[in-house]
């Protein structure tokens, strides 16, 4: 076995011979045979270069041969458009280096290289290579891992019920939270309220704005809400589209309507500015509801006295706190 002590077997090197310059093709062989880093293979058309999957690829010229084909077909199929191709020449015509370099050559020699020229050469470009690879590597395994956590995070989301855009939880939450909630007050006597938010003219704010605007109100409108409640117990979750729901256990009308009004007036003093004349800024619509639960009486239409307090409140002009007691 053939050994170099200045070129350590460090890079594996898998060379692909190509080309009809038969007397180039046997010293090149016989200059790198024998260690044990380098793989050789041969082939004879572009077409087959891909399967051996080389690192590096040299093309043997002979006289007045153009090898400007083969190198163009290489740069052509999308595997091989980065894979180091060395053109040897010693026989070829001066003129053939620029020709080769602007056909996709990754390095050009004229003349028979020696043998520790040649493992240099053959060795810095196997390194660049696998740097290369490595690289698209480690920047595959990175967009896996961001779309696997996003994926996670998206799961999680889903397990907590909470609401992808705003980051609160979302009406399945809160219709467990509340059928809970409403549970407990049919045992205890205590009242529940539920507020129903409806963000002023928000069709209008996205035409005008677009989606994006749009969209950072609502998460503005879910920091407003949560940053308002302040018991363990109290929820504030996106109910659907523009609409936010607010459940309150242990408390009565009178308690509801101040928590809807210090919401309402949170998000106006934000300033965020509205497009539309008569809105200046925007602002909300809040429907509140309360009662104590009988057996008479459901949580549905605890909620849906909610969305009529609302209903009434954007009929009065919308940036208001309307409430139905049951």
């Amino acid at each position: 076995m053939t050994s170099d002590s200045a070129f350590p077997s460090q890079i594996p090197c898998r060379v692909l011979l190509v080309g009809t310059a038969a007397p180039v093709l046997a010293a090149l062989r016989e200059t790198l045979a024998g260690f044990d880093d380098i793989e050789l293979h041969q082939a004879d058309a572009p077409e087959r270069v891909a399967a051996f999957e080389p690192t590096v690829v040299i093309q043997a010229l002979g006289a007045l041969e153009d090898g400007c084909g083969f190198l163009r077909a290489c740069r052509a199929q999308e595997a091989l458009k980065e894979l180091p191709l060395l053109v040897i020449a010693p026989l070829g015509d001066p003129a053939g280096r620029e020709a080769a370099f602007a056909a996709g050559a990754t390095d050009y020699l004229a003349y028979q290289p020696g043998r520790i020229e040649l493992l240099a050469r053959l060795r810095y470009h196997a390194a660049a290579g696998l740097a290369r690879q490595q690289c698209e590597v480690a920047l595959r395994l990175l967009r896996e891992r961001e779309e696997a956590l996003a994926r996670a995070h998206a799961e999680i989301d889903q397990l907590a019920g909470l609401d992808g855009l705003t980051g609160i939880p979302g009406r399945r939450r809160f219709e467990h939270v509340a059928q809970t909630e409403w549970q407990r007050a049919r045992r205890s006597g205590q009242p529940l309220s539920v507020l129903l938010c409806d963000l002023d003219q928000l069709d209008d704010y996205n035409r005008q704005l677009g989606r994006p605007a749009g969209d950072l109100c609502l998460k503005k409108l879910a920091g407003v809400l949560t940053g308002q409640l302040k018991r363990p117990t109290d929820l504030a979750a996106r109910y659907d589209g523009k609409r936010f729901a607010v459940v309150l256990p242990d408390t009565g009308l009178d308690g509801a309507v101040r928590v809807a009004e210090a919401c309402r007036h949170s998000l106006e003093h934000l300033g965020m500015a509205h497009p539309s004349p008569e809105r200046r800024v925007v602002t909300l619509s809040i429907g509140v509801a309360a009662s104590t639960a009988g057996e008479d009486d459901t949580l549905e239409t605890l909620v849906a006295r909610a969305g009529e307090a609302l209903q009434a409140a954007k009929a009065r002009g919308r940036n208001r706190v309307m409430a139905l007691r049951g």
